[in-house]
């Protein structure tokens, strides 16, 4: 769907829901909020959910060791696009070696630098592990707002936004605007029905789950019938 609305160029890609409650599935979008500046047109839409298998973690902001499943217990095959042409008429999911969708992509359409558009897609219930302390889980979702297909060599402001996390991979996007500015979606604990155990703190501990560098230069690119579309190969 297409909002014609004015838009801030400090506004970022978000999500419409940022935040659910554990154990609810949601119907959400990526929202993105403008072009690359000067007139340009978004003409294609990447995102990367990260795969929880070599995710990074983080508790209250420091690196730990471990799996995902110590703070959430199902993470895996939670997402699915939502099919919508309204504003792009091209679209796919992206999956990994076992078949778990870890992001999509989209494009053959062109949201104005001054208009919202909204990327639909649904996260389905995911539940915080009650042994954790984790009160809020926060998923990093990395996305690439593409206004011009290049090569990497040609990202810049006026051909790409990229809202992904700064890790160390092709897509970090150092200089640019929203550098190191990914959108999250983040799951809050029902601490009626899954209160904190003893010995963690009266208000619990946020997890950060981040795509890793090598899951974001494997899966960010977006591949149309088994060949690279972007970025582009080559200089």
């Amino acid at each position: 769907m297409l909002l014609g609305v004015s838009q801030s160029a400090f506004s970022h890609t978000r999500l419409e829901i940022p935040t659910v409650v554990e154990g609810l599935r949601v119907s959400n979008n990526v929202v993105i909020s403008h072009g690359c500046g000067d007139g340009t047109n978004v003409v294609a839409h990447s995102v990367v959910f990260p795969d929880g298998v070599d995710s990074i973690i983080k508790v209250d902001g420091a690196e730990v060791t471990g799996a995902v499943s110590d703070y959430l217990t199902n993470y895996g095959n939670l997402y699915q696009k939502i099919m919508n042409h309204s504003a792009f008429t091209n679209e796919d999911e992206k999956r990994d070696a076992s078949g778990n969708t870890v992001g999509y992509w989209v494009d053959g359409g062109k949201s104005p630098d001054y208009y919202t558009t909204y990327v639909p897609f649904r996260a389905s219930a995911a539940f915080i592990n009650s042994d954790s302390c984790a009160s809020n889980v926060r998923v990093t979702v990395a996305v690439a707002d593409i206004c011009k297909v290049t090569s990497p060599s040609g990202f810049a402001d006026t051909t790409v936004n990229l809202w992904t996390p700064a890790v160390g991979s092709n897509f970090d996007g150092p200089g640019l605007h929203g550098f190191n500015s990914p959108a999250t979606l983040t799951y809050t604990r029902d601490l009626e029905n899954n209160p904190l155990p003893e010995g963690c703190s009266e208000t619990g501990s946020t997890v950060d789950i981040i795509p890793s560098a090598a899951q974001m230069n494997r899966d960010m690119p977006i591949v149309k019938k088994g060949k690279q579309f972007w970025p582009k190969v080559g200089h």
